[in-house]
């Protein structure tokens, strides 16, 4: 089910669940029990472009909770994973490089 928005004329706005014949009869507030009427709500209109859409997103979800991704090694880091040796200069006949 959709949240709607309603107006109470006493306490103001609060939203709310309901079913779309629910809510155009409208619902009791939730402080005063007084009947309230839904609120006109505009349509989700985009005029972004697909790649900006994403990148919008996917940022609006990493704001609140950031995405925790391991770290891979980065060139020339000097751990002894990533340390690779040279081919000797003084053999490059065995290699085929003369």
């Amino acid at each position: 089910m959709p949240v709607y928005d309603f107006h109470c004329p006493d306490h103001g706005l609060f939203s709310d669940l309901a079913s779309y014949e629910a809510s155009r009869a409208g619902l009791a507030c939730p402080e005063c029990g007084r009947a309230s009427a839904v609120l006109p709500a505009l349509p989700q209109v985009s005029r972004l472009s697909s790649a900006l859409r994403r990148a919008e997103a996917r940022a609006e979800t990493s704001s609140g909770a950031p995405k925790v991704v391991k770290r891979g090694h980065l060139p020339n880091c000097g751990c002894v994973m990533c340390k690779k040796t040279a081919p000797p200069t003084s053999r490059r006949w065995m290699l085929g490089q003369c």
